[in-house]
């Protein structure tokens, strides 16, 4: 599983929370500062849907929550103590499967994207259907906007949709701007999803 790739062999360093795919106003936290329920409460404003992500360092882990009010903000509350307790990204994910009572992240690989972090949707991500190490795509993902903005990392994400959607996404750019994309990492994650188990 992803869980395992060494960019996930340690604390979260980082949550944020995103509503309607609004990344580009997430509301991010330091993980061992968590918000107090009653605050996470008032964010969530009765919301029905709601993302959550925890950041290793560049690398991180993401699910989205749907459901009536009181659901969403269950799941949210959740995620808020699996990553308290969360000693690295395989922790964690086990942690969310109990606490959400749900089993099966990270097995069935739905698609991929490349995109920017935290501003996936204004710049729109570069889906990989067939997110193989071979990257017969990658000329054209070089010749999208993702591959082109200069104001924010780049990371592939590995989309899952059972038990719930959810992804697991590692670096693929230059640690400073440009944020090019370093087509090493790039293949180096594809090669750590399709030998970490992750069936298609």
């Amino acid at each position: 599983m992803l869980s395992a790739h060494p960019a996930f062999r340690r604390r979260p360093t980082l949550g944020q929370f995103a509503k309607q795919g609004g990344w580009e106003a997430a509301w991010s936290f330091p993980a061992g500062e968590p918000p107090a329920p009653e605050i996470l409460r008032a964010y969530l404003g009765g919301a029905g849907e709601v993302a959550f992500e925890a950041f290793f360092g560049d690398a991180f882990f993401g699910l989205r929550l749907q459901g009536v009010a009181a659901e969403v903000e269950a799941g949210a509350q959740a995620c808020m103590a699996a990553m308290a307790e969360a000693a690295d990204g395989a922790a964690l994910v086990g942690a969310l499967a109990r606490r959400l009572g749900c089993d099966g992240f990270g097995r069935k690989l739905a698609f991929a994207e490349v995109g920017a972090v935290n501003a996936w949707r204004s710049v729109g991500a570069f889906r990989i259907d067939d997110p193989s190490p071979a990257m017969p795509w990658l000329d054209a993902l070089l010749r999208a906007p993702v591959a082109h903005h200069a104001m924010h990392r780049k990371a592939i994400e590995f989309a899952f949709e059972d038990p719930m959607p959810h992804w697991f996404a590692l670096p693929v750019s230059a640690p400073a701007a440009p944020f090019a994309i370093d087509r090493t990492l790039l293949r180096g994650a594809l090669q750590a999803a399709a030998h970490g188990g992750c069936d298609r």
